[in-house]
């Protein structure tokens, strides 16, 4: 695979933006050692994630240009209207700290899955994920939340300074909802591009299984290597987390392997099981 340069690491040593958001999966624990196994000019390329989730590296890298998506349309939505309207999303997530009961909860999920994209959703999202159990973001086959109440006495919501400081960095960025393969059409030679599928099972433990109402497949896997490939081909510098799993070296045989541990919340239960992960590059 083709080399890159190792210099001197752009971002800084801690995250310049923290995420605001609890995600399964969320790579909090690891990013410290992703900016290391980043190129060193990541920050100056336009940056590309089309499974943004918390967006740790994201944040932490702070690149100029980036292009994100996700194929969680709420998500995407909360990150636009931030983004827009950070002012008037902290209002009203000052007003939801200040109503928060298990009553409010379940009013306002309630709201939520008749509601359509908006500040005010995005507030509620935020609320919703911070206040139901385990921070799972889940969805019927109707594409409803159904996550039921935390039992939090006081939801960890961003403050107005930290959502205007998101605003900011979110500026530089294109934001789009859809299937990761839509996302990376419009990838350039020289880009940066971070992946961070759904993993595949682990220990009989189905990661991600109600993200969306669509399922990420083997198939899904398969389609991206593809895809991984041919941006390799088209001269990106591709830096992708999986599962350290035989299905997945299988998949990516050639590029580089960066062995890591961490330990995961696989289920609704909060039990531990000690994870590998790879992180996978091509320089």
């Amino acid at each position: 695979m083709a080399a890159h340069s190792d210099g001197k690491k752009q971002a800084g040593q801690h995250l310049k933006v923290e995420p605001f958001l609890r995600w399964a999966g969320g790579k909090r624990q690891l990013v410290s050692q992703l900016v290391e196994l980043a190129p060193g000019d990541a920050a100056s390329r336009r940056y590309v994630e089309p499974f943004l989730g918390a967006a740790s590296l994201y944040f932490a890298l702070a690149p100029k240009s980036a292009l994100l998506g996700d194929a969680n349309s709420h998500l995407m939505g909360c990150y636009r209207a931030i983004r827009d309207r950070p002012r008037r999303v902290a209002a009203l997530l000052r007003r939801h700290a200040t109503l928060h009961s298990e009553e409010h909860y379940y009013r306002v999920r309630s709201l939520y899955n008749r509601s359509g994209s908006s500040a005010a959703q995005a507030a509620r999202f935020i609320y919703l994920n911070q206040s139901c159990y385990n921070g799972v973001f889940r969805v019927n086959k109707l594409g409803k939340f159904n996550v039921p109440y935390g039992d939090k006495d006081s939801p960890n919501l961003p403050s107005a300074s930290k959502l205007l400081r998101i605003a900011q960095q979110l500026r530089g960025a294109t934001l789009v909802a859809g299937d990761f393969a839509n996302t990376l059409a419009s990838v350039r030679r020289g880009d940066f591009v971070y992946l961070d599928p759904p993993y595949p099972p682990l220990n009989g433990t189905a990661f991600f299984a109600h993200y969306t109402m669509d399922r990420f497949s083997q198939d899904d896997q398969e389609r991206l290597a593809d895809l991984v490939r041919a941006l390799h081909e088209r001269g990106c510098v591709i830096m992708l987390s999986n599962a350290g799993v035989q299905s997945v070296s299988r998949l990516y045989t050639g590029f580089t392997f960066h062995r890591l541990s961490v330990t995961r919340y696989v289920t609704c239960k909060k039990q531990k099981h000690r994870v590998r992960e790879v992180v996978i590059t091509n320089y």
